[in-house]
């Protein structure tokens, strides 16, 4: 399971070109604003944005559809409407794209429709072999390739993995550990879980070269009874802290209206 969650993930935190659907001039957009902290990261690989209204987007080659992106692409990300995803996800998958960060939101956290369209999501993505996280989180970081696709400065490269399933409370927990020189291998906006789950990130991290501690604030489980299975083992080789939120009748009614939790 273990070498098989690590081929899957690879491209994802180990991406050598990035292909972002929904790329925008406009940097008050996620769109803008997440493609802009990534040109100033120090990633190296292939930066391709993606938008059928643009020509060119913050200095880089834009195309209308990710299909016309002449190389390889690892990694999509995606800041479009909820409505669009199921059909751009298709097109990932024909494109042979193999991992995906889906930064939009109005998925399961909204109600009955946004189900629908986050569960054709995941269906379209896992039937292509793409494996994804969110949606309806804030993005990611990796030390392993210097990549950052989140709203957040570049953060100090340390051995520190932190995966939350809140993009507030991510970003406010990152900040303070730049304020107290902490370093970061991964940080990791699980969101709503609609295909990566807590339990998947685990499987990955035990193996990563680059973490040696986990730290967790979750608010939600899914496969339950697999994340605790997965943490016992996990925990034998590398330190798990988790913060539970959601524990209170209105704690519960937050988070459900916030990741579907």
């Amino acid at each position: 399971m273990t070498e098989n969650i690590m081929s899957q993930l690879d491209p994802i935190f180990k991406a050598t070109s990035i292909a972002f659907i929904g790329a925008s001039n406009n940097k008050s957009k996620w769109g803008g604003m997440v493609l802009n902290r990534l040109l100033e990261s120090d990633y190296a690989g292939e930066i391709y944005p993606v938008n059928p209204k643009e020509s060119e987007i913050l200095g880089k080659k834009a195309y209308a559809d990710i299909r016309d992106i002449p190389g390889k692409v690892d990694l999509a990300v995606f800041t479009i409407p909820a409505a669009h995803m199921p059909e751009v996800m298709k097109n990932c998958v024909e494109k042979g794209v193999k991992g995906g960060v889906v930064i939009s939101a109005d998925f399961a956290e909204t109600g009955e429709t946004g189900r629908q369209l986050q569960n054709d999501t995941v269906r379209i993505a896992r039937e292509g072999g793409l494996r994804f996280v969110g949606p309806n989180g804030n993005g990611v970081w990796s030390s392993a390739v210097k990549m950052n696709l989140s709203p957040m400065p570049d953060w100090i490269p340390g051995s520190l993995a932190f995966i939350s399933q809140s993009g507030m409370f991510g970003g406010a927990a990152l900040r303070a550990s730049l304020l107290q020189g902490i370093g970061i291998s991964k940080f990791i906006a699980m969101g709503n879980q609609g295909d990566l789950t807590a339990a998947d990130y685990l499987e990955y991290l035990v193996d990563d070269d680059d973490t040696q501690v986990i730290a967790i604030y979750l608010e939600g489980m899914k496969e339950g009874r697999r994340f605790l299975e997965t943490a016992q083992r996990v925990s034998k080789k590398k330190p798990i802290i988790i913060l539970k939120g959601g524990c209170s009748e209105q704690g519960a009614r937050a988070t459900l209206s916030h990741t579907a939790s």
